[in-house]
């Protein structure tokens, strides 16, 4: 990574243990990648500072927070088999414990994770779990007399794996991915073998030579002689531990040991990927904290500057305000637009939005989405889902003629469709009423003319099939197999991928295909591609025969700006590869969209030569790239040049 080094070294090395905790948390192998992706993103948006000091430890706070903000286990864990699908025997201690920590609540579940699984003392878990000592203390005991209480006495019966015995197929013995020992505190990294340049593979931190000493918010709390030993209270070759507890920890392992090994350069490209963004929004807000603290402190003047600050974007002959204004005061939807939508975008909170109290921003409307008319007017559509899907893939979309858009409704929990001529909100029912989905899975696309939408919701074997629905006739068909939705033409041709385990294939965990699907269900084609390639966004050219996506180079050059490349959607054949023509030091961020027949709408990122080297700012742009050229061509979204974080295009040109 470029403007990263040394994350991606970091990432394949603490991904597959970081995997199989978070296996042990949410029993899902799939909720587990994604605990995974967010863990990463977290450390990547924060590498420069935590680089140097513990980014393990960084990695596995971000987990279990993100567990904790989350907990799926109660969705995903539904049986003993659910935690490795096909791979665990029924009549097993490992299958009997799978089913029982189904039973636990999220916190305690965590709490067991990280004192039997990962080793930790009750006041390190109480930091991971955010919790003080003492009420860590109690929940672990609790945990583990429920835990006592639903499996069978034979439990701890059970013995280790037989010396010689093989690995599971998905895995590879290696030191990193070893488990910490029981009771130790688990080390930043392996320990570098000697001095290298700062290009290196090597992302360890000075201080990894050693055991990461973790600094506690509070003495340990030593339970009674009656209450049950937990891990960390007594020294290192003594845990004061009996057979039961023992036999949790083996058949913690056991489980965990179920977790399919993940492919580290998808995975960290996406985690990157979603970090930088996070990174570029983290030290915004930072940035205007600090200005309204000085603000605060120096004049109540400032404040009159501010607010002329922030009307740069208005135009010059006093209209509509760009996307500067990020104010709650904007409308929302009027009966109807004067004009198409030209992008839609999320406004972005201020330090003035915080509530303290709730650790949060408060409910003011300031990240609440908004559309901007083709002649510059802006109104917020106050429904839209703030959830988004994978790959930071917001709910909404929007027609190419910029006449109609699609969102998942927070309120009704379904897809809702609103036309520039009549902004009444129109329930699709492509979720039906009894069900419910995971609107982190789903993902939504509208054709070019606004004809026809279409849906999927995640991969899951519980998750509900794909589904096309004509906005015309409103008449919903659901789609024969699972995909991964990309587009949907004018004629209903759904154009998306699909993937699988595979074991057949060397080298390969996965198979991934691009499907055109026809709107009667049919399988129009299908070809094998690189999962990789959609890392960076996607977009099917308006006809549907063109997939555009952005790449680099297996070796780039210090000054490379990215490949825009596009694929046959049906044979997968490469038809264009061009390197973008676009400013100096600038690279393709992601692929937004077509402008036209030939130019794909890019975000473009740009890492700026004097920002501070421990927190480099960027600088984000939208382009037009001709695909048969290169050529590349400024569209600005306002006139202060100013990208969100979360847009969607519509009719930009």
């Amino acid at each position: 990574m470029r403007d990263l080094p040394g994350f991606d070294a970091f990432a394949a090395d603490q991904a597959q243990p970081l995997a199989r905790t978070a296996l042990s948390l949410t029993g899902d192998p799939e909720a587990a990648r994604a605990l995974v992706v967010t863990a990463l993103s977290v450390v990547a948006a924060r590498w420069r500072t935590v680089r140097w000091s513990f980014p393990t430890h960084a990695a596995r706070e971000a987990l279990y927070a993100a567990y904790l903000k989350r907990p799926r286990a109660r969705r995903a864990a539904r049986g003993p088999g659910r935690l490795a699908p096909g791979r665990l025997a029924p009549d097993t201690d490992a299958a009997a414990l799978a089913e029982a920590l189904t039973g636990l609540t999220p916190r305690r579940r965590a709490l067991v994770a990280a004192c039997f699984h990962d080793g930790h003392t009750t006041w390190q878990a109480a930091g991971l779990c955010r919790m003080d000592a003492r009420t860590a203390n109690t929940e672990t005991v609790l945990a583990v007399a429920e835990l006592r209480d639903r499996l069978p006495a034979s439990f701890v019966t059970g013995g280790p794996p037989e010396p010689g015995a093989e690995p599971a197929p998905d895995e590879t013995p290696q030191e990193s991915d070893a488990s910490p020992p029981a009771g130790a505190v688990p080390q930043e990294g392996p320990a570098p073998e000697g001095p290298g340049p700062e290009g290196s593979t090597s992302w360890a931190s000075p201080s990894a030579a050693g055991p990461a000493e973790i600094t506690p918010s509070a003495a340990p709390f030593v339970p009674p002689a009656a209450s049950v030993s937990l891990p960390g209270n007594s020294g290192p070759g003594d845990r004061g531990e009996g057979p039961w507890e023992a036999a949790l920890r083996r058949e913690l392992a056991v489980l965990s040991a179920r977790m399919p090994a993940l492919d580290p350069v998808p995975l960290t490209a996406e985690a990157t990927r979603i970090g930088r963004r996070q990174g570029t929004r983290r030290r915004a807000l930072v940035t205007t904290m600090s200005v309204t603290l000085t603000a605060l402190v120096v004049v109540p003047l400032a404040f009159g500057a501010a607010g002329l600050f922030g009307r740069a974007g208005q135009s010059a002959n006093g209209g509509s305000p760009g996307v500067l204004d990020e104010n709650a005061a904007v409308p929302t939807l009027p009966p109807s637009l004067p004009a198409p939508v030209r992008f839609a975008y999320r406004g972005f909170c201020t330090a003035d939005d915080w509530d303290v109290l709730a650790d949060e921003f408060a409910d003011s409307g300031c990240a609440q989405w908004r559309v901007v008319a083709t002649t510059g007017e802006q109104w917020r559509v106050a429904d839209v889902s703030p959830v988004l899907s994978d790959g930071w893939q917001p709910l909404l979309a929007i027609s190419g003629d910029g006449n109609r858009l699609v969102y998942f409704s927070a309120a009704s929990s379904d897809f809702v469709m609103v036309d520039r001529l009549d902004t009444t909100t129109r329930r699709t029912d492509m979720v039906p009423l009894a069900e419910e989905v995971s609107p982190e899975d789903t993902h939504v696309v509208i054709s070019p003319g606004g004809r026809w939408m279409a849906a999927d919701f995640g991969p899951a074997a519980d998750a509900l099939r794909p589904r096309l629905q004509n906005l015309t006739t409103y008449r919903v068909r659901t789609l024969p197999r699972r995909m991964r939705v990309l587009a949907v033409s004018d004629d209903g041709t759904v154009t998306g991928t699909a993937s699988w385990d595979s074991d057949a294939v060397p080298g390969r965990i996965t198979t991934t295909v691009l499907l055109r699907v026809g709107p009667d269900g049919r399988t129009l084609s299908r070809t094998p591609v690189d999962s990789a390639l959609f890392e960076d966004g996607a977009a099917v050219s308006p006809d549907g025969r063109a997939v555009a996506v952005a790449v680099e180079r297996a070796h780039p050059a210090k000054g490379d700006h990215g490949l825009l490349v596009t694929l046959d959607s049906t044979t997968g054949r490469v038809l264009t590869r061009r390197e973008a023509a676009l400013p100096e030091d600038a690279h393709v961020f992601a692929v937004r969209g077509w402008a036209n027949e030939h130019e794909v709408i890019v975000e473009v990122e740009r890492i700026l030569d004097d920002a501070d080297e421990e927190e480099p700012a960027a600088e984000y742009s939208v382009h037009a790239v001709d695909v048969r050229t290169g050529a590349a061509r400024p569209i600005m979204l306002d006139q202060a040049g100013v990208v969100p974080a979360l847009w969607v295009p519509g009719t930009l040109r």
